[in-house]
């Protein structure tokens, strides 16, 4: 049983035009010079750094590149680490496993020392409870002790010499005792001595109920209802505006501009599986949106994206957060008497 947008470029999402802005565009939805600055999220990449020229002096190329960096402490958690025990149930010389993934590890030149750490419940027999194995070698007995009948109980193996760059395998499998196999494994770790500049395990995958969550612009909650525009005439989206040239362009004929452009844009998520999310905006970027940028709040943090560009319909990201139950995000035009725009948010689970 195997256990285990800084802003992107232009994306057509949902109504969107490969030919470049959409028809019946002016006042709020059009114009304006652009204004310099970094779009939100963005991340830069680093110079690459090229190795020193030898002079004279330098001393011949051994072939073996250059000293491995200084010895460090790097923990390695399995992909289902957290998740609670696993039983393994089975009759004397069964084959089946209880298999656990751990993700991340450096080139076994760079490790010095290796220790298989985890939790047990009811290994109470020992030298024949069960056999570990890592990458298919080891066979190491599963350390037990008569004093941890029904007892969960912390377990170590020395497993130097049997781990591989990047994905290990660690199978957990049946003991020689008659007739049959029980006891259970959780919180599988590898703990590591490596001369590694920096210790980067893998981040894990997100939990497994934990699925994007999307809503659009329809499906918001308006204060102001009045100042925002919806369109659903092959543009959709939703956006301030404070002049009467776009009264035609509003599905519901709710559009009755007070001509100062504020409200807000309520987009309420229930029942989140807690986890790790990144926060997409999808909305519509023309050159007159708000200078200061749109502010979304979400659970009550505000960050500003940039909207104010020719990139049309673009999906930002907003950050990346834990997030679980009830969360709230909130397009936020009332501060500014200014141009915002929204297609849809999403909260799209990544791994922690």
């Amino acid at each position: 049983m195997a256990l285990g947008m800084a802003s992107c470029g232009p994306d057509l999402g949902r109504g969107g035009d490969p030919s470049g802005l959409g028809p019946g565009l002016s006042g709020d939805d059009l114009g304006g010079a652009s204004t310099d600055g970094g779009s939100v999220g963005t991340v830069g990449t680093p110079p690459t750094t090229g190795g020193a020229d030898g002079g004279d002096d330098a001393e011949p190329d051994s072939g073996d590149g250059p000293p491995l960096p200084p010895v460090q402490d790097c923990n390695y958690e399995s992909t289902s680490f957290g998740q609670g025990i696993v039983l393994l149930d089975v009759p004397t010389g069964s084959p089946e496993v209880l298999a656990f993934t751990i993700t991340g590890l450096p080139e076994p030149a760079a490790i010095t020392t290796a220790t298989l750490h985890f939790v047990s419940h009811d290994a109470d027999h020992p030298g024949e409870e069960g056999v570990v194995s890592v990458n298919g070698a080891g066979g190491y007995d599963l350390p037990a002790d008569v004093g941890w009948d029904n007892q969960d109980a912390n377990g170590s193996i020395d497993v130097t010499g049997t781990l591989q760059a990047g994905i290990n395998v660690v199978e957990f499998g049946a003991g020689s005792l008659v007739p049959a196999t029980y006891y259970g494994i959780g919180d599988v770790r590898l703990e590591v001595q490596a001369q590694v500049d920096e210790c980067e395990p893998a981040p894990r995958p997100p939990p497994k109920d934990a699925i994007p969550r999307e809503i659009d612009f329809w499906d918001a909650a308006y204060q102001m209802r009045h100042n925002w525009v919806l369109r659903c005439d092959g543009f959709e989206y939703a956006y301030t505006a404070y002049a009467d040239e776009h009264i035609d362009s509003d599905c519901d004929g709710l559009y009755a501009p007070d001509g100062s452009r504020r409200g807000t844009a309520t987009f309420t998520f229930a029942d989140v599986v807690p986890a790790t999310y990144e926060i997409q905006i999808h909305s519509r970027h023309t050159d007159n949106r708000n200078p200061l940028g749109a502010l979304f709040v979400v659970n009550g943090e505000g960050i500003r994206i940039d909207q104010r560009d020719d990139a049309d319909f673009t999906t930002d990201i907003w950050g990346v957060r834990e997030l679980g139950g009830q969360v709230t995000v909130v397009l936020d035009s009332s501060q500014e008497s200014e141009s915002d725009s929204v297609v849809w948010v999403r909260l799209a689970p990544v791994g922690g």
